[in-house]
């Protein structure tokens, strides 16, 4: 056997050996919403990003299977039928709805939520400390007092504000008592406005004209889907609008103050990094994404207060991450 022919061995064996071990050390993980809008495809981008920090690079040592219900429900339960089959490291869920589709689909594989209002209402975990079971995440609820308390800057003598909402939505209830409480502390008084259904929603903001000095539009899918419509009206009696997430001031809300989702998404893909290098999921506390991340967005649309006859007061402005012409 000649050099040659022995190098070539040689680098044949080393080759094979490296390529045996990254497929040894490769991990998968399953991603899935019920819909893409801005807010949940951040959430992921920020998923992928902590775990590349971490190590695992789609495409190197990671394979990521990504799907979108596209809102369909019965979609949804197929996706986690697919997830369970292929069995990956971590099922990660974006949205309450598909993390409640995959957590009913599996036991056993570990589960890592995000962008889920109210874990515990949602059946998904008992407890944030150390939640036990197959299931952990990152909650975005919203951060209430941070917005209260820039709502009453920008509305000076605020006393009375509308709460329109579906009230067969889990998220939209529990963000509903969160906003009661904090109220509560400040001599707020919430006034509910209940739209089971998109159509609704007209009919019940023009019942909080006159009754309130302002509205808060919550995360809720069923009233968020008629936003323009809200806002018209607000425009007509000069009422501000206030939005439970910053995507709606792009849209035409005055202001708001709400997370930084790629933030979001970084705290739910550390969290699937420790999965993957051997920590239990069970061990793993589920948080609420205000309280760890170190930074909100203020966003406040100008266009928006001239319409609504509302002046934005400095100590907002000077605060403010996005200023909207």
């Amino acid at each position: 056997m000649n050099n040659s022919f022995k190098t070539a061995l040689v680098s044949f064996a080393l080759a094979a050996a490296a390529t045996t071990a990254v497929a040894q050390d490769s991990k998968s993980i399953a991603i899935a919403t019920i819909v893409e809008v801005p807010a949940l495809t951040e959430t992921r981008d920020g998923i992928l990003a902590a775990l590349a920090d971490r190590g695992y690079v789609e495409g190197e040592n990671l394979t990521v299977d990504y799907q979108n219900a596209n809102g369909n429900m019965p979609t949804q339960q197929q996706i986690a039928k697919k997830f369970v089959g292929d069995a990956p490291d971590v099922i990660i869920p974006i949205t309450t709805p598909t993390s409640q589709a995959m957590a009913a689909a599996t036991k056993d594989i570990p589960i890592v939520f995000a962008t889920v209002t109210d874990p515990i209402k949602a059946s998904l975990i008992t407890q944030y400390e150390k939640p036990g079971a197959n299931v952990t995440g990152v909650s975005d609820a919203a951060p209430i007092a941070a917005q209260l308390d820039m709502f009453e800057e920008i509305v000076p003598g605020l006393s009375k504000i509308g709460f329109i909402y579906n009230p067969g939505l889990d998220n939209a209830l529990a963000t509903l008592g969160w906003i009661k409480e904090e109220g509560e502390k400040r001599g707020i008084t919430v006034v509910e406005s209940p739209a089971p259904t998109t159509n609704e929603v007209i009919l019940a903001t023009k019942k909080l004209i006159g009754e309130v000095d302002a509205i808060y539009v919550p995360n809720d899918t069923t009233i968020v889907a008629a936003l323009e419509a809200i806002v018209k009206i607000g425009q007509d009696v000069d009422m501000p609008i206030f939005t439970g997430e910053t995507g709606g001031v792009e849209r035409g809300a005055l202001a708001s103050v709400g997370l930084d989702y790629v933030a979001v998404g970084r705290v739910a893909g550390d969290m699937a990094a420790d999965i993957l290098e051997g920590k239990s999921v069970s061990e793993i506390d589920a948080v609420i994404a205000y309280n760890v991340v170190d930074h909100f967005k203020v966003v406040v649309n100008l266009g928006a207060a001239e319409r609504m006859a509302v002046k934005i007061p400095e100590s907002v402005m000077s605060r403010a991450t996005q200023i909207i012409e």
